[in-house]
């Protein structure tokens, strides 16, 4: 005759000391829900594709400048490898020219932008400021 007697599984169910901690096994705690529960709260990571597609989305930034003072143009204009009397920034990667520091003698500037200090400071002393397209 066979004996039949509860598994021990069932057994241990109500006891601390089998497959870990009495909560991970009753309900859908360990989960934290059923379906989609917690999707707009502690489950929000899982379904953000939802929201913002599947391909993601990159947030509007703003296009960098490089700027160049004044003092640094002085600088390049008298260095001896310097000849001519037209210096364009645009092909030293700067697209800006901010009006810190004074030119020495009169130069054409040509960049993408200038400050209006550095605009009037340029024409003080007798050089140009162009606007490259």
């Amino acid at each position: 005759m066979v004996v039949r007697r509860r598994r021990k599984y069932r057994k241990k169910l109500g006891s601390r000391s089998y497959h870990g901690d009495t909560k991970n096994r009753r309900g859908k705690g360990i989960k934290g829900g059923r379906g989609r529960a917690g999707a707009w709260d502690h489950k929000k990571h899982m379904f953000l594709h939802e929201i913002l597609g599947k391909k993601g989305f990159k947030p509007p930034r703003k296009r960098e400048e490089r700027v160049i003072n004044l003092a640094k143009i002085d600088e390049i204009v008298n260095s001896p490898e310097f000849k001519g009397n037209t210096i364009d920034v645009t092909e030293l990667g700067y697209t800006k020219v901010l009006g810190s520091g004074s030119l020495s003698k009169p130069v054409r500037v040509v960049a993408r932008s200038f400050s209006e200090r550095a605009r009037e400071k340029i024409e003080k002393v007798g050089g140009e400021a162009v606007i490259k397209e």
